[in-house]
């Protein structure tokens, strides 16, 4: 069987969250694949420090607390697994998520990135692009795309 048509094995996912709800069903899905298929789980976290360059003289304070969201953020997705037997590493990183979470995934060697799919505006979605398209573009390796289960006002699903 040559690598092409060979099944592919999940040895490591890598799950980014922001805490939004779409990203709690991102975590579940990430979930049972790990669970199923063996593998490591590892959930991380990006601190968007670019935000709180625009606060002058209260950057520290802003991403001091940006962190602490961070925090519970992981601590939630932490529960979720272990309510499930499911124990992860976790992490947070500083930086632009998108370029963050393909740089993680790089590093940590991951088989397949999950995340949740952000609803962005039509505008924002053309003037920035999203963070998911992003890390389809640059990801080392394959990525599911978790969206909210609601198709877009305008274009339906």
């Amino acid at each position: 069987m040559s690598e092409e048509t060979k099944l592919p094995s999940y040895r490591l996912i890598l799950h980014a969250t922001d805490g939004s709800q779409v990203a709690e069903r991102a975590t579940r899905q990430a979930l049972y694949l790990a669970k199923t298929t063996g593998a490591e789980l590892v959930i991380l976290h990006v601190v968007e420090t670019s935000f709180a360059w625009y606060t002058g003289d209260f950057y520290q304070q802003i991403v001091d607390e940006l962190r602490g969201f961070g925090e519970k953020v992981l601590e939630q997705a932490l529960q979720i697994a272990r309510a499930e037997g499911v124990e992860p590493r976790t992490m947070t990183v500083d930086g632009q998520s998108g370029t963050a979470i393909v740089r993680i995934a790089e590093r940590e060697g991951a088989d397949l990135i999950v995340m949740g799919a952000l609803g962005r505006s039509m505008v924002e979605e053309a003037l920035v692009g999203s963070i998911s398209q992003y890390v389809v573009r640059h990801a080392p390796c394959p990525v599911l795309i978790v969206s909210s289960g609601r198709g877009s006002p305008l274009l339906g699903r």
